[in-house]
């Protein structure tokens, strides 16, 4: 009996013994999306992050613009274009504005502005992207003195796609409550009146609408300008509806939302002369 005993007791030891000569598991970082990890930013202002948002540069302040980058590339998702337009056109205080927090504003990334779609603005407003050069090698530029060069009629189209990304008004998801419903917010950019012909006639005392809708059940899906609202076909057709790409950066004063694309009501061209400020 006290045999098998020690046989027992011998055996627990040798399987407690080699238990513990295991190698201990690496720990996990657990790194929660943005929705989960609070607001990293909400004691700064959407100005000061948005210039937080730049690309490494050489010391000619140059950075290399590549066509075939990943949406996640520096070089494609930072806001150093944003900077340079905002800067270009003095809006820095609609953005650094501290009297209230309804706002939202939308991040237009660099894509937004060098990429070959008609959306994208350089394109957009100057009739030809960007050029990058070889898809592989690239291009440097410097964002910065980009907009030197550009006409009062074109400086006024950009003034206006800014004016149009700035909402006056707190949205997120919480408050697109409803899928399939679309929720209206009104923009820092006054409409353009049309004359008989269609022509630009004159700027209108009516501010342009923006409108924001949920598909789904997903709490993390926002749009912009999906058709179905009451927004003219100018906001909504030929592929000018848009996904945010990054939701919910709290700010100090509202909130900011990248997008990878301009959203418009009517086209920018109508604004070109027309001074907005």
């Amino acid at each position: 009996m006290k045999t098998y005993i020690k046989v027992i007791i011998g055996t627990i030891l040798l399987a407690t013994s080699g238990s513990c000569s295991l190698d201990l598991q690496e720990s996990f970082d657990f790194k929660p999306e943005l929705f989960n990890e609070g607001n990293p930013f909400e004691t700064i202002t959407a100005w000061e992050f948005i210039q937080s948002r730049i690309t490494e540069r050489d010391a000619s302040n140059q950075f290399l613009l590549k066509s075939n980058t990943s949406r996640l590339d520096q070089s494609g998702d930072n806001l150093d274009f944003l900077v340079a337009a905002i800067k270009a056109v003095g809006y820095e205080d609609f953005y650094n504005q501290s009297l209230t927090s309804n706002r939202t504003y939308f991040l237009l990334n660099n894509n937004a502005f060098t990429g070959n779609n008609p959306r994208d603005i350089v394109r957009m407003i100057r009739g030809s992207q960007l050029p990058d050069g070889n898809a592989n090698t690239g291009r440097l530029v410097n964002p910065d003195t980009f907009f030197d060069n550009w006409t009062p009629a074109q400086l006024n189209q950009l003034k206006a796609v800014l004016r149009y990304n700035i909402v006056d008004g707190y949205v997120d998801q919480n408050t697109v409550p409803t899928s399939f419903v679309h929720i209206f917010g009104k923009t820092l950019l006054p409409r353009v009146n049309l004359d008989a012909s269609g022509a630009p006639a004159s700027l209108s005392n009516t501010i342009a609408d923006i409108a924001f809708f949920r598909d789904g059940d997903s709490r993390q899906t926002l749009r912009i300008n999906v058709s179905g609202s009451t927004l003219p076909a100018t906001a909504t057709d030929g592929g000018w509806n848009e996904n945010v790409r990054r939701h919910n950066y709290v700010f100090n004063n509202g909130v900011g939302h990248f997008l990878n694309e301009s959203v418009r009501f009517q086209p920018y061209v109508f604004y070109s002369n027309f001074p907005l400020d």
